[in-house]
C-alpha cells in the first residue's frame, strides 16, 4: 500500500498517486453513502483534511512540525512542506525508506515546477510528475552521478561529436548550453558552452530520470507500432521535445534555475539531451529566497510572534531588492520590479505603523506579486533543429553504437538461449565486447559509479535487500567510518 499526496495551502489535493490496495483501504474508512457524483480524490482529500489541518496549526501555532506517524496497524505517514503546500507519503515501508521517498518527490516537484507548485493543477505536469516518480525507481540506486565506464575511444568520440553539433543547434538568443549524450541512465559525454555554470551531480541525476522517462515512453511507442501514442504526461516529448525544468544552483543548491530541455533519441537507450540556460538563474535564486522568508514571514503572523517579525522583515526587503536588481539586469518588466517594491513597501509599513491594511492582507498582497514573479520564470522556450545534427552524431557515433546498447542493457543474461535476442554468452559477451565487463567502481572525488545491471543479479535486488544496503551505507557513514572499521553481513 503505498500513496503520494500535495495539498495546497486550503487542503485541497493538488497531486495523488496510489494504487488499488491504498483506494480500497480509504473507501473502507468512509462511513458516508457513495455519492457517484464525487471523486476518489474528494473524499480521499476529506478523510485526511484532520490530519493536515493537525500538521499546519502545530506548525503556525507551537512552531512545533512533526515529520512522520506511525499507525497500529504499521502504516506510516510522512510529512514535508514547502511553501505553504504538504507533501505526504501514506505507506507500510519503513519510515526512513519513506521519508527518503519523500525527499524525491519535492525536489522533482522543484526541479520541473520551480517555485510554482500551482503548476500541478495541469494534467499535463500532474502526468509528468507521476511518470518521474516511476521513473527515479528505475535507475541506480546508489546516490551520485552516474557516468558510462569502459571504452575511452567511445567517449572521446562522443565529446567531438557533441562539440561539433554543438555549432549547428546553438541558440542565437542564448549562450549558454550544454549537450549531454546519456546511455541507459549513465553519462556518456557533456560538452558544455564557454562561459556556462557546471552541472551539479543532482543535475545529473534529475535529468537521468527524464532520460528513462523518456527510454520507457520510446519503448512503449515501438511495442505499440503505432504513432498514436498520447504524449500528454511529457511535455518535452511535443513537437518540439522541448520543456522548461530547473536545476540546482546558489547556496542552498535547489532547483530553481529556469533551462529549455530539448531530448532527441539517438538509438534504443542512447538519448541525446540539450540544456539551454535561459539567463535567469539570479531572478530564480532570489525568487526562491524571497518565497522561503515569505512563508515564515506568514508563520509569524499566524503564530503572533512580534520578537521575530523586524529581522523577518529585514531578510525579506533584501530579498526583494535582490529580486528586482535580478529583474532589471535582465532587462524584464520594469511594471513587475514597481509592483515588488510598492507591496514589499506596503507590507513593512502594515507590521510597523496602524494602517487600514493589516499585514496578512498586505503578505497575501507580496505573495500575488511573487506569483507574478514566478510566471515570468516559466518563459518561452527556444526553437532547436535537432534533425541533421542527430544524423551527424549518429553517424560520428556508428562505430561504437552496438557497443553502446549492450552497455545501455539492464538485466541481460549470460545463457545461450536462441529466443531471445538480447541474450548474450559469457564468451561472445568477452570477445566482441572486450573491456566491456561490469564492474562496480566508485570515484569518492567525483561522485561517479558503475555498477551491474546483470539478470543473475536481479533476484537479489528486491526492494528489502536495497534497503537494507542503504541503511547499512548509512549507518556505516556515520559510526564505523570513524573508527576506520567496516563490518558487513548477510542479509536473508
Amino acid at each position: 500500500m503505498k500513496a503520494t499526496l500535495i495539498f495546497d495551502s486550503v487542503n485541497n489535493l493538488l497531486f495523488s498517486k496510489w494504487d488499488d490496495s491504498f483506494l480500497q483501504r480509504m473507501k473502507s474508512l468512509n462511513e458516508q453513502s457513495s455519492d457517484g457524483n464525487i471523486t476518489d480524490s474528494y473524499n480521499i482529500a476529506q478523510l485526511l483534511s484532520p490530519i493536515i489541518t493537525s500538521q499546519r496549526i502545530m506548525a503556525a501555532q507551537f512552531g512545533n512540525t512533526y515529520s512522520s506517524m506511525q499507525c497500529k496497524d504499521d502504516t506510516v505517514i510522512v510529512f514535508d512542506e514547502f511553501l505553504d503546500h504538504v507533501f505526504m507519503i501514506i505507506t507500510k515501508d519503513d519510515i526512513d525508506d519513506a521519508q527518503r521517498e519523500l525527499l524525491d518527490c519535492k525536489t522533482l516537484v522543484q526541479h520541473i515546477c520551480g517555485q510554482n507548485i500551482d503548476l500541478l493543477h495541469s494534467p499535463v505536469y500532474q502526468g509528468w510528475l507521476s511518470v518521474l516518480l516511476d521513473s527515479h525507481t528505475k535507475g541506480d540506486s546508489i546516490p551520485g552521478a552516474s557516468g558510462v565506464i569502459g571504452e575511452s575511444g567511445a567517449t572521446a568520440s562522443a565529446l567531438n561529436a557533441l562539440k561539433t553539433i554543438s555549432k549547428e543547434i546553438k541558440c542565437a538568443s542564448y549562450q549558454h548550453y550544454h549537450l549531454i549524450l546519456f546511455v541507459g541512465d549513465k553519462m556518456l559525454a557533456l560538452y558544455s558552452s564557454r562561459g556556462s555554470e557546471d552541472l551539479m551531480p543532482p543535475d545529473l541525476i534529475l535529468l537521468s530520470f527524464q532520460c528513462i522517462a523518456a527510454q520507457e515512453h520510446w519503448r512503449n511507442v515501438n511495442k505499440s507500432d503505432t504513432n498514436t501514442a498520447s504524449n500528454s504526461w511529457l511535455p518535452w516529448l511535443s513537437e518540439e521535445n522541448s520543456a522548461i525544468v530547473n536545476l540546482c544552483a546558489g547556496g542552498a543548491v535547489v532547483p530553481c534555475a529556469p533551462h529549455s530541455l530539448h531530448i532527441a533519441e539517438v538509438a534504443p537507450r542512447i538519448v541525446l539531451l540539450v540544456l539551454v540556460d535561459m539567463e535567469m538563474r539570479d531572478i530564480g535564486i532570489a525568487a526562491h529566497m524571497s518565497s522561503q522568508i515569505l512563508s515564515n514571514l506568514e508563520r509569524l503572523l499566524l503564530q503572533r510572534n512580534l520578537e521575530m517579525l523586524p529581522n523577518t522583515l529585514d531578510n525579506l526587503e533584501a530579498a526583494i531588492k535582490k529580486t528586482t536588481d535580478a529583474l532589471r539586469k535582465n532587462k524584464s518588466n520594469s511594471n513587475l520590479c514597481a509592483r515588488l517594491t510598492s507591496r514589499m513597501l506596503e507590507l513593512r509599513k502594515s507590521c510597523t505603523t496602524t494602517t487600514p491594511l493589516t499585514p496578512e492582507t498586505t503578505a497575501t498582497a507580496m505573495r500575488t506579486a511573487l506569483d507574478a514573479l514566478l510566471d515570468h520564470l516559466k518563459p518561452d522556450i527556444p526553437s532547436l533543429k535537432m534533425d541533421q545534427p542527430l544524423k551527424d552524431l549518429t553517424n560520428t557515433l556508428a562505430p561504437y553504437i552496438d557497443f553502446l546498447r549492450v552497455k545501455a542493457m539492464r538485466y541481460f543474461s549470460l545463457g545461450s538461449r536462441e529466443t531471445d535476442a538480447s541474450s548474450l554468452t559469457l564468451h561472445k559477451y568477452l570477445s566482441e565486447f572486450p573491456g566491456l565487463v561490469h564492474f562496480v567502481y566508485v570515484d569518492r572525488t567525483t561522485g561517479r559509479f558503475l555498477a551491474p545491471d546483470m539478470a543473475d543479479c536481479a533476484h537479489m535486488l528486491n526492494p528489502h535487500t536495497v534497503s537494507y544496503i542503504c541503511n547499512s551505507v548509512l549507518f556505516i557513514n556515520t559510526a564505523y567510518v570513524k573508527s576506520c572499521h567496516l563490518s558487513l553481513t548477510k542479509y536473508n
